[in-house]
């Protein structure tokens, strides 16, 4: 049985080696982006052979005949779909609400921003619009300030947390890797992972965001924020009574669904459920959890003006 394992263990770890020794190999080609451009236009290549075409440096991402966004791609899977795809490649319902949105907004926050989809596709459909982009984790950031001027827009990038004060709060990072997608202020946020190490930021409210742009309010924000949502709420309640912005929101548990619907109680918005697949999104009539986890929040008038 020691003799088995001892040589499955050596076999997975000469594996391990070929894996690496290939990727190494597959980084150092050149000429990826030039070749991957031309063989996306002559044929559809598979996302079972896409996903393992990826490259690092800028691309654009059209939207329309006029409209797009350049973004630099460090070989992660969301630039590598919308290289592959463009702008339908990544959360497709999720952005076409957004884009429509965007296009009757004049405020908009880009909350949990990562490397600036939702932002730079606000700017790519309404040049006009106030756009802010927040990320809290700094690394990332850098990549978000470099995307934004790739573009040379006048998007507003913030380096904090958005949360239901100012000052500091403590996020749960996994500093180990390059590019994280999902960290937290919520200490039970993934606290499986043996991984996460808790720093110190820079924490703000989106009152304050607005502050900073001079607006008076907002129109519409995307909040990402692996369950801080509800306190990211509470930061601007009172903003949310009078101005009733339309929320492109996370929710990924009931908690998170019932605090939400409590801070919207009585202020007529209506839920829709996105799962990326189905046009129109359907509605529903309470929030909480499913497997798709993103929802619009909007005023009826407002869902009737982007057509769902």
């Amino acid at each position: 049985m020691k003799l088995a394992y001892w040589v499955k263990a050596c076999v997975l770890w000469d594996m391990s080696r070929i894996k690496e020794s290939l990727r190494k190999v597959y980084e150092a080609l050149p000429f990826k982006q030039p070749l991957f451009t031309v063989l996306r236009k002559a044929v559809q290549v598979p996302s079972s052979i896409h996903q393992h075409l990826h490259f690092k440096g800028v691309i654009h991402v059209p939207i329309s005949p006029t409209e797009g966004f350049r973004i630099m791609h460090h070989g992660h899977v969301i630039e590598n779909e919308l290289f592959w795809k463009g702008i339908k490649g990544w959360e497709q319902v999720s952005l076409e609400l957004w884009m429509r949105l965007c296009r009757l907004s004049s405020v908009i926050c880009d909350i949990g921003a990562n490397t600036g989809v939702y932002a730079l596709t606000a700017k790519a459909v309404n040049l006009s619009a106030k756009v802010v982009a927040v990320e809290p984790v700094e690394r990332v950031f850098r990549k978000l300030e470099a995307n934004v001027l790739l573009n040379n827009w006048n998007i507003r990038t913030v380096n904090a947390a958005v949360s239901d004060h100012t000052g500091t709060a403590v996020l749960y990072d996994l500093p180990q890797l390059d590019h994280v997608l999902s960290v937290s202020l919520e200490a039970d946020w993934n606290n499986k992972s043996s991984a996460l190490r808790p720093v110190e930021v820079p924490c703000i409210t989106v009152t304050d965001l607005l502050n900073e742009i001079g607006a008076s309010k907002v129109d519409l924000l995307k909040i990402d924020v692996e369950t801080h949502e509800p306190a990211v709420l509470r930061g601007f309640h009172e903003l949310i009574q009078r101005d009733r912005p339309s929320m492109l929101i996370e929710i990924l548990n009931e908690d998170v669904a019932r605090q939400i619907a409590a801070l919207l109680e009585g202020l007529d918005y209506q839920y829709y459920n996105i799962d990326d697949v189905t046009w129109p999104p359907p509605r529903v009539q309470a929030l909480s959890t499913s497997g798709h986890f993103n929802f619009l929040l909007c005023q009826p008038a407002v869902a009737m003006a982007i057509g769902i």
